[in-house]
Order: structure tokens, then C-alpha cells, then sequence
């Protein structure tokens, strides 16, 4: 039976709690258009801190009643805009006097400049969070307010105090209609997580992918193509079976959530991950998905393998792998797993990663664990140059499935980092800022905060003129105010600032580490950590699907 991977798909044992199919939900609020899901803040950089935009602060209005008022204030990110449809946060300093720690707040709007208000919601007064969609109708403008609530022994309605935002522009709207549709149930590749998805040559590519189940070194390095997404042709079997015989010199390892790009007439595998112990920094070009040539300046220093000398040694005589050579390999953009690669115009990016000492003894590569904010970048996958900094950068991260060229920009969105608590940092990083270029070298930040959860281990795509975020894993526990854990929802944007929601339909299992692909016309994603219901058990503790399903505009 396949494990739940709980957000960790490295199966080093590192793995958390188990995450039952049944276990996943969403805390909603009580009317249409507004929803609690309060993202964490992990630094300054994370949306949760308020940085990007500035607050508008509400203040009292003339209605406020008197008496004990709640301590904090009501803070909404405004954008001086909003396109009718989208999705925003709206956000107020939990209170530290109510009387009830489960107290709500109640949500109004005013389409009038506040000659009147209609009440649209609730939220727990101690989440300090709701999402709130834009009317697609109606009046140019709108304002919000919030009131702190308490009720009496009867069960009447008690406020304490008001507070109001400044007026929202309301302009016009992105918005879209889109249909989903399942391909297949079960895709001959099979259950993975981390596979690259690559659009190449007239079809989609699937190459690699984790699954601790199936493959005997736990990733593996066979490639599939599509050009249907039901029926996949395996273009190359999976030849990373044995360690002591594994040719390392004219054969990239399995990896999983590597770099994976279309550049240049070219696929291309960036980097990988550290779960054999070691940085996978190689970098490798194929046209047909069959042979691969190795590009990077860096050769390996040392041979994979070493001659056991030792006559009582049950190998004597034979060539054994060899952990210490392996990790002695460096590329120029360095050390590095879990970073971000993507294309902009001529030249590739690395973004960020992080070296992991509960993965990578840090005293092989001499490089301590980090987590890192660099940029590389290159032209032709052999010699690579690390971008200036200009201005403000993003917070350090990875966790993300690639970064994505759209309007002449290279767009990083959302990421975190992996827990290591061997050097001190105990919790995971979650973040859902959203974060843009044109050189690789000055970042901007959109204003505002994205409606989506904080997460890692999603897919970030281009489809249909507009920026995708799809599934993914928040860490978030039951009852937090999120879902749980694997998300199930996607989201897209023109313009890195107002959101829109287009999540799958029932059916659709919560995933991490999916693949992904736009392809002819439709957005297609599958696979990934995908554990859902057994049909033949319900109530069982699950399986691990690989799926294929597809979004298209609507007709």
C-alpha cells in the first residue's frame, strides 16, 4: 500500500504524519464570496507580514458603539484596485480582549460609500483572516468593514466595535470560464511524485519522479511522451537500478523536482534532489528523450566507484560504489536541491534551493546547510554566470516546479524550504508572495497578498495568457483554517495581482509534487503524491493514483 508522503517526498524517513485521504478539508466561512485561510508568515518576505503593499488602516466609523472596545486594528491590504471576480485577503490584528477566543467577526460591504452596508460573511475574530471576492457587478466601488461581536445569554448580537476600510476601485474583469475533464484514471508511467513535465517536439514529456515504492534506488530516470495525455509511450526505461553498476559517467541518476526545461530545441534536466545522499548539480540535454548528453562545465572529479583493495571484503577485486566521490562533484552555480529553474528569453535560470544537512553530510561538499536567494544563469547549460543583485530580492526558498516566462517577465511564486533540525530550523517554510524580473538581476514584488495558501511542491505554469497555480502541500493541520496538508485548487492571474479561482470538481485528489503541462489548447496536470480513496476499500487508508486530468476554456 502506498505511503502518504505528508509533504516530505524524499523517504528518508523524515516523513510526518500519515495524510489519509479522508483527512483533507477546508474551513469555509458561512456565505458565498468570503472563506477564512489564513496564510502563515515565516519573515518579512512571506504575504503574511504585509509587505509589498501598503496597509490601509480603518478606522471607527460614526456608528461605532461605545464601550470596551476589542485591542488591535483592522488592517485590509488594498490595491487601490480590484478586477471584479478576483480573490483578496482581508486581514485585521487578532484581538487579545474578546471574551471568547472563538468569537467571529461579521464581513460587510458597502457599495454606497458607506451610507449603508450588507452583511456578506463571518470569520473567527482570532484567525484575523478571510478571503473576500470582488463583485463582478454593481457600483465602481466598495468598502469593507469588520465588526468585533459578542452575544449575550439570550443569543443576541452584541457588537463591540467597527472598523472600516478606504474605498476599493473596482475595475474590470479577468476573469474566465474554464471545463475539467478526466483523461485517464491510471497513466501506464504510473504513481510519482516530482516528475518533470516538459513540452518539447509536439508532445508532453514526463521524465523521472520519486516513488520509494516502486523503484529500487527510490527515483527513477525513465522518460514517457504524450500527445494526448491518455496514451504514453515510454521512450526510455528506467536505468537507475543498482548503484555498483550504474554507469555514472554517460547516465544521469534518477531525481525527482529537478530542473526540467524546453530551451533551445533541446529538454533539459537541471540539477536534482539529495535523496541518494549527495547533490545532484549535473546538467543534461536530450532532443528525443532517449540520449542524453551531459553539458555542464564541471566534470566529476573523482570516479563513481572505487577498486575494493581489501582481500576479506565480499566485493574484493570488484569496483563499489562510492558515496565520497560522488559528493565531491560540483557545477558552477554550486550545491544545491529543491532549486528553481526556469527560462527567460536566451538563457536558463537556477533560483535559490537549499543545501540540507539532514540529506547531505555538510563536511563532504564543504558547504554548510542554507537555504539560498542567488540566481544563475546561462546560454547554453555549460557555463553558468550568478546575476547582480539589484533592489529587493525575495526571500531565500525553493519547493517551487519551475519558474515561468509570461509578459517579457521570469515569475517566481510562492516556495519555502524543508525543516532541518539538525542546524536549528525546526519548521518547514511556507510562502505565497508573488515575485517577478526582466534580468534576473531587479525583482519586483507584486503588490498585495495572493488568495492562495502559503505552499510548497506546487505547479506554477503559463496557460492561456495568464499565470496557473495548481495544488501543492500548505502544512496546515485540520482545523487550522486551511486545507489539509495536499491541496486540490488552482489559480490564475494576467497579472500577478488579482486572482481567480478555477479549482478542479470533486473527484479531483488533493496532490503535491504534480506534473504538469499546457499542451494543445488545455492545461494538463497529473500524477504527483496523489492518494485518494481505494475503491475496492473505502474506508481504507488509501491509494496512490496516477491521474491525468485537463483544463480548456469553456466553449
Amino acid at each position: 500500500m502506498p505511503r502518504s508522503i505528508a509533504g516530505d517526498a524524499f523517504g528518508k524517513g523524515v516523513l510526518g504524519r500519515r495524510l489519509a485521504w479522508g483527512a483533507m478539508l477546508a474551513a469555509t466561512a458561512s456565505c458565498s464570496g468570503m472563506s477564512d485561510d489564513p496564510p502563515s508568515a515565516n519573515d518579512p518576505s512571506s504575504s503574511a507580514s504585509h509587505g509589498g503593499a501598503t496597509p490601509t488602516v480603518g478606522q471607527g466609523d460614526a456608528g461605532t458603539p461605545p464601550g470596551d472596545t476589542p485591542s488591535g486594528t483592522f488592517v485590509l491590504e488594498t490595491l487601490g484596485a480590484w478586477a471584479r471576480g478576483s480573490v483578496h485577503p482581508v486581514r485585521w490584528d487578532p484581538p487579545k480582549d474578546l471574551p471568547s477566543a472563538n468569537e467571529s467577526v461579521v464581513l460587510e460591504t458597502s457599495r454606497d460609500g458607506g451610507a449603508s452596508y450588507a452583511r456578506v460573511g463571518t470569520a473567527i475574530a482570532q484567525e484575523g483572516y478571510a478571503r473576500f471576492t470582488a463583485p463582478e457587478d454593481g457600483p465602481s466601488t466598495l468598502r469593507v468593514r469588520v465588526t468585533f461581536r459578542t452575544f449575550d445569554g439570550r443569543g443576541n448580537e452584541i457588537p463591540l466595535r467597527r472598523l472600516v476600510s478606504n474605498d476599493i476601485t473596482l475595475t474590470a474583469s479577468a476573469k474566465r470560464a474554464y471545463t475539467w475533464q478526466k483523461v485517464t484514471s491510471a497513466a501506464p508511467f504510473g504513481p510519482r511524485d516530482g516528475a518533470g513535465g516538459v513540452v518539447h517536439a509536439g508532445k508532453m514529456w514526463l521524465i523521472g519522479g520519486w516513488n520509494g515504492e516502486r523503484f529500487p534506488l527510490q527515483t527513477a530516470n525513465d522518460v514517457w511522451s504524450s500527445t494526448d495525455g491518455a496514451t504514453w509511450t515510454r521512450e526510455r526505461d528506467n536505468t537507475y537500478l543498482s548503484r555498483p553498476t550504474f554507469d555514472y559517467t554517460n547516465d544521469w541518476e534518477g531525481r525527482h523536482f529537478a530542473g526540467y526545461l524546453s530551451f533551445g530545441g533541446k529538454m533539459w534536466i537541471v540539477g536534482g534532489d539529495p535523496n541518494q545522499g549527495h547533490y545532484q548539480t549535473d546538467v543534461w540535454s536530450s532532443i528525443d528523450g532517449r540520449v542524453w548528453t551531459r553539458t555542464d562545465a564541471f566534470a566529476p572529479r573523482q570516479p563513481y566507484t572505487t577498486l575494493d583493495t581489501d582481500p576479506a571484503s565480499p566485493t574484493f577485486g570488484t569496483f563499489v560504489w562510492n558515496p565520497r566521490a560522488r559528493a565531491s562533484e560540483e557545477s558552477q552555480f554550486g550545491m544545491r536541491a529543491l532549486h528553481v529553474a526556469g527560462v527567460l528569453g536566451d538563457r536558463m535560470f537556477v533560483l535559490g534551493g537549499q543545501r540540507i544537512a539532514q540529506y547531505v553530510n555538510p563536511d563532504w561538499p564543504g558547504r554548510p546547510a542554507k537555504i539560498l536567494d542567488d540566481v544563475w544563469t546561462t546560454r547554453d547549460g555549460v557555463t553558468f554566470s550568478e546575476a547582480a543583485r539589484v533592489g529587493p530580492r525575495w526571500a531565500p526558498r525553493g519547493l517551487v516546479s519551475e519558474a515561468v516566462e509570461h509578459d517579457g517577465r521570469l515569475w517566481l511564486v510562492g516556495g519555502g524550504a524543508l525543516d532541518d533540525p539538525g542546524v536549528g530550523a525546526t519548521k518547514r517554510e511556507y510562502r505565497n508572495d508573488v515575485w517577478s524580473t526582466r534580468d534576473g538581476s531587479a525583482w519586483e514584488r507584486s503588490p498585495g497578498e495572493a488568495p492562495f495558501s502559503p505552499r510548497i511542491w506546487h505547479n506554477v505554469k503559463v496557460f492561456d495568457g495568464r499565470l496557473w497555480v495548481l495544488c501543492g502541500y500548505d502544512g496546515s493541520e485540520p482545523g487550522a483554517g486551511r486545507m489539509a496538508d495536499n491541496l486540490a485548487d488552482a489559480w490564475y492571474s494576467a497579472d500577478g495581482t488579482n486572482w481567480y479561482e478555477a479549482s478542479p470538481p470533486a473527484g479531483f485528489v488533493a496532490r503535491h509534487a504534480a506534473t504538469a503541462w499546457a499542451y494543445a489548447g488545455s492545461l494538463f496536470v497529473g500524477s504527483g503524491n496523489a492518494i485518494g480513496p481505494d475503491p475496492a476499500a473505502p474506508s481504507g487508508p488509501g491509494v496512490w493514483y496516477a491521474d491525468v486530468w485537463k483544463l480548456s476554456p469553456a466553449p
